[in-house]
């Protein structure tokens, strides 16, 4: 089959991907970024607010005191620490490589075209690869990857062309992103179902902190239309009240401000109490929202024709609810962005550890702009210093660990239709035993619904082969949520389990982590 080689190799064109190319671009190697679409489409990236914390270089100390603050006590210091640090200096880099955007309130707000802000972070850093001189290649999903004696081997499947593509690397930077596409209501790429986590395993790498799935609890419900982020501010100026008129935020004793940036996790839980325990709608009110509030933040004013008069906010309340929104944990990285496998590394929401178990708002885009570029420059270090070692040894491991999966269902939407509806009923924003051990029985019998042929000399695959090694990768992922969701018994953060309600610093200060063996996972707490 074709080989394509290179010096660093990057999988996942989001913000974090395509800064972590930068870097290893600058340091003068040879760098392929692959993704699953084109070049930063179809990413969190693209669809985010555009919203970038950190702007302020004289906020830093209260940025970290905030970023623990919501992190419910689990963060890792170390990488708190240099978000806030460095946040500045890497949303500057954005500034001066033309990125139209506006600083205000500490934040640095991109001008994409509404909804999709963030399509203005993903043409800044494109444009500055482009000058650069990296390579892109587009539409291919990544099935296996290897790692052995430094050196990285990669298979994946070009959708255009049916073919096999085995790449070979001295380093590769982990960017695909996190996982909450897996459930129902998520606001994410529909394809964002944590494959970069099931990679990461097979190269041996370890995750933790797998059981903090953020939702954010301000998201447009109305019939018929997307679960569309509301801002914060906008859902701060209005008010959020139940069908009996009841104001949520004093119902539920919800102080801190902006709710949907700070308090994420308890307004989500709030939120889900009233809908699916007490059976009342929620809505968001901006009648009264005067038009100094609509453009005190630029998040707010940029989609105020979407919600003030596409969606008739100014004459009748919105309804709202949750959408998974964003995960906490992933692969655990160093302050550098290496993994546990010599020559992995990693940036942005396929890693866990920075955000603990509940992330700030504005944290994730300055993530990926501070640890792509560090995750770069780690991978830029070791593919120089491992030099064009012999690359067949790679490849051969590759080509042994292959496997072609044969879906033994034939309605595979239907199927992954199935693994959100689970994900969302049982291993969702409030969570059981029961339920979630329910959860992971019907998890594991989709994952062993699948037969491979084992290693071959194919050249090509069928999509419906692809479809099938998505699917099982993505139910892999999920029993991951729901194994590590079981295993933590108290609530904290995003991870609120009704049958242990109470946060327990005594036992549970720290991260579960787990790392995959040949007779099946390996689960460990590591105490702060």
């Amino acid at each position: 089959m074709e080989h394509v080689a290179c010096d660093v190799l990057v999988l996942g064109s989001g913000a974090a991907g395509l800064r972590a190319a930068i870097s290893a671009r600058e340091a003068g190697l040879d760098v392929l970024v692959l993704s699953k679409a084109g070049p930063g489409k179809s990413t969190c990236t693209w669809l985010s607010g555009g919203a970038m914390g950190g702007a302020d270089s004289s906020g830093a100390a209260g940025h970290l005191q905030r970023t623990l603050q919501a992190g419910r006590g689990i963060n890792q210091p170390v990488l708190a620490e240099i978000l806030c640090e460095e946040a500045p200096a890497r949303l500057g880099e954005l500034i001066s490589w033309g990125i139209q955007a506006e600083v205000r309130h500490g934040f640095l707000f991109a001008k994409g075209r509404p909804p999709a802000l963030g399509e203005e972070i993903v043409r800044c850093l494109i444009g500055k690869n482009r000058e650069l001189g990296t390579r892109f290649l587009g539409n291919l999903t990544a099935t296996d990857l290897v790692i052995e004696n430094g050196m990285a081997g990669l298979m994946g499947f070009a959708r255009q062309s049916g073919e096999l593509i085995a790449f070979s690397s001295g380093a590769v930077v982990l960017a695909t992103g996190g996982a909450a596409a897996l459930y129902l209501r998520h606001d994410n790429p529909r394809r964002m179902l944590g494959d970069g986590w099931i990679l990461a395993t097979e190269a041996g790498a370890l995750l933790q902190d797998i059981e903090f799935v953020q939702f954010y609890p301000v998201c447009l419900a109305e019939p018929g239309h997307a679960p569309l982020v509301i801002p914060p501010m906008l859902a701060d100026n209005g008010r959020l009240v139940n069908e009996s008129g009841e104001d949520i935020l004093k119902k539920y004793a919800i102080d801190e401000r902006p709710a949907a940036v700070k308090a994420r996790d308890h307004l989500s839980q709030a939120f889900f109490q009233e809908i699916y325990r007490n059976c009342q709608g929620i809505f968001l009110d901006i009648r009264d929202v005067t038009d100094e509030q609509w453009h005190s933040d630029p998040f707010s004013a940029s989609l105020r024709p979407i919600f003030a008069d596409r969606h008739g906010g100014v004459s009748r309340p919105l309804r709202v609810a949750p959408a998974a929104h964003h995960t906490m944990g992933g692969v655990k990285i160093d302050g550098r962005g290496a993994t546990s496998v010599p020559g992995l590394f990693a940036a942005g929401e396929v890693t866990g550890g920075l955000h603990g178990a509940n992330r700030m708002g504005g944290n994730a885009l300055s993530e990926t702009v501070v640890f792509g570029a560090r995750a770069g420059n780690s991978a830029a270090d070791w593919a120089k210093r491992s030099g064009a070692k012999e690359r067949r040894s790679v490849l051969r491991r590759l080509d042994e660990r292959f496997r072609a999966f044969e879906s033994l269902r034939r309605d595979e939407t239907g199927l992954l239709d199935r693994i959100r509806k689970i994900m969302w009923e049982e291993g969702g924003i409030v969570r059981n035993e029961a339920g979630l051990s329910r959860a992971l029985g019907n998890m594991r019998d989709i994952t062993g619904s699948f037969s491979f042929s084992g290693p071959g000399n194919k050249k090509t695959l069928t999509s419906a082969q692809v479809s099938a090694i998505e699917l099982r990768s993505a139910a892999r992922a999920a029993c991951l949520i729901l194994e590590a969701a079981i295993r933590r018994v108290e609530s904290r953060g995003s991870h609120c389990r009704e049958d242990y309600p109470k946060r327990n610093d005594q036992q549970w200060m720290g991260h579960l982590q787990v790392c995959t063996a040949p007779y099946g996972d390996v689960w460990e707490f590591i105490a702060d």
